[in-house]
């Protein structure tokens, strides 16, 4: 699967996204601009339990912020570019 999974030396296989599969959902959840609350609904968790995946998310990936870990997501394929942002990403190249 596309940005999931890198080869390395040897012909072994890492995965490039360090999070879990709830991380990826709540990842999925934040990029549609839901808040915590949101997402604890959607998911049918607690807000705690949002919050928390949320800040495990921007440690595991170093991110300053939300909109930073969107951004690498998007940039690394853990999460596809919205249809709307196509050639978006150019602007920093």
């Amino acid at each position: 699967m596309p940005g999931r999974r890198a080869d390395l030396e040897g012909g072994q296989q890492r995965s490039t996204a360090p999070l879990s599969a709830r991380e990826r959902q709540v990842l999925g959840c934040l990029a549609q601009g839901l808040s915590d609350k949101q997402v604890a609904r959607a998911l049918a968790i607690s807000d705690q339990t949002a919050r928390t995946h949320r800040r495990n998310m921007l440690s595991k990936t170093a991110s300053a912020n939300v909109c930073a870990l969107l951004y690498l997501a998007f940039t690394q394929g853990w999460l596809p570019w919205p249809v709307s942002a196509q050639g978006m990403h150019r602007c920093t190249e």
